[in-house]
């Protein structure tokens, strides 16, 4: 039979060194008995604990030491150990695996650890407080249940995630904050991320990068600045409107109606007045320098007959889009000219007057003369 006993596996359940001969056994041995102590300090007669039958390791250093021997390439060859308590002065009372080979602790449960601390059902799962783990892994607190993830190297950060009674929620231990809460009895879907990188909130299938939803017949949202010094929030409405073929509206939310309304037929509705950053492609002003190049009344003229539309304004055709602030701009510079040539006539109009004036102070001259060649001589007394 093969040794059961090595030497190296004798000296570890002795480890003080005593002068204590070895017995080496060629054959299995059987200890037919309700309990085998291990250890300098057993003692004849040695009591056990109740209802404990097995092996009992007792000195000052209990520990068991898995020693590979295995010579051979690419076998395994790691040793390991479990004790009991560490040994040193101050050593901590706990039951740990060590890793000889590596010198680490990589399993450690310290003493007074409570019941299911760490627990592992038959089904895989993992308990953490609980001997019922119903996931993978299942934590279990009183009042309040965490998770803690942590850097050690590098930039140091530290998060926690957790749920008590009033919900789940995600903290930045680091920086004090918690940028995450979810309260219970959340609706589904209030937020959804789907496959392709879309955000739902109220919504499974959002078909936009992000979809707001709402089962009401209007669904809205807000944004909000808390320090604004007068209003703060501002709310952008879709509804279905009086045309019930959908509307949006924006609302300053200050306790009247929307400031605006657009509905699906492309009409606008301002609660106020509407200002353009401004064009003046075509000069605009300029009209009234020296060295712009006015055309005259007739040219101008012939030039819109031609065309079919003022020149400056450009051509305004049934169903196509127009550029509101250019098109106002080029209407402007039209206007221009036309007072400008509004100016011109009026003067030649002056001009025109001044001389049918004249004209008719001759011709009441030249009457007034003909009356007196043609009119008889009064008769002498």
């Amino acid at each position: 039979m093969k040794r059961f006993f090595t030497t190296a596996f004798a000296l570890a359940l002795f480890p003080g060194g005593a002068a204590i001969a070895d017995h080496v056994f060629e054959q299995n041995v059987i200890v037919d008995a309700n309990l085998l102590c291990v250890g300098t300090d057993c003692e004849n007669l040695e009591p056990r604990l109740s209802a404990y039958i097995g092996i009992k390791l007792k000195s000052l250093t209990n520990a068991i030491l898995f020693e590979d021997t295995t010579t051979l390439a690419n076998n395994a060859s790691w040793d390991w150990r479990l004790s009991a308590n560490e040994s040193t002065t101050f050593g901590a009372d706990a039951f740990f695996l060590t890793d000889v080979t590596s010198g680490t602790n990589p399993f450690w449960v310290t003493g007074g650890a409570p019941s299911n601390a760490l627990y592992v059902a038959s089904t895989g799962d993992i308990g953490l407080g609980t001997s019922l783990p119903q996931a993978d892994l299942h934590i279990l607190g009183s009042n309040l249940a965490k998770l803690r993830m942590e850097t050690s190297l590098g930039g140091l950060r530290t998060w926690e995630t957790g749920v008590s009674g009033a919900g789940y929620w995600v903290g930045d231990v680091t920086a004090g904050t918690t940028p995450l809460v979810v309260e219970g009895n959340v609706p589904s879907n209030t937020l959804y991320l789907d496959a392709t990188g879309n955000v739902g909130i109220g919504t499974s299938s959002p078909d936009a990068p992000f979809e707001v939803s709402d089962s009401n017949t209007f669904s809205f949202f807000r944004i909000t600045a808390e320090n604004a010094p007068v209003n703060r929030s501002v709310d952008i409405t879709f509804t279905q409107g009086p045309l019930t073929t959908g509307e949006m509206r924006y609302n300053i939310v200050d306790g009247d109606g929307p400031e605006m309304r657009l509905n699906a037929d492309g009409d606008m509705v301002l609660d106020g007045t509407l200002t353009t950053s401004g064009s003046c492609s075509v000069g605009c002003d300029a009209v009234f320098g020296a060295d712009y190049p006015l055309p005259s009344i007739e040219e101008h003229h012939a030039q819109t007959l031609a065309l079919g539309h003022l020149p400056n304004v450009g051509p305004t055709r049934d169903g196509e889009p127009w550029d509101v602030t250019d098109k106002m701009g080029r209407i402007l510079n039209e206007l221009e000219h036309a007072h400008l040539y509004i100016a011109e006539l009026e003067a030649r109009d002056r001009l025109t007057q001044a001389r049918l004036d004249r004209q008719q102070a001759e011709l009441a001259a030249l009457a007034a003369l003909v009356a007196r060649v043609t009119d008889p001589a009064p008769a002498t007394r």
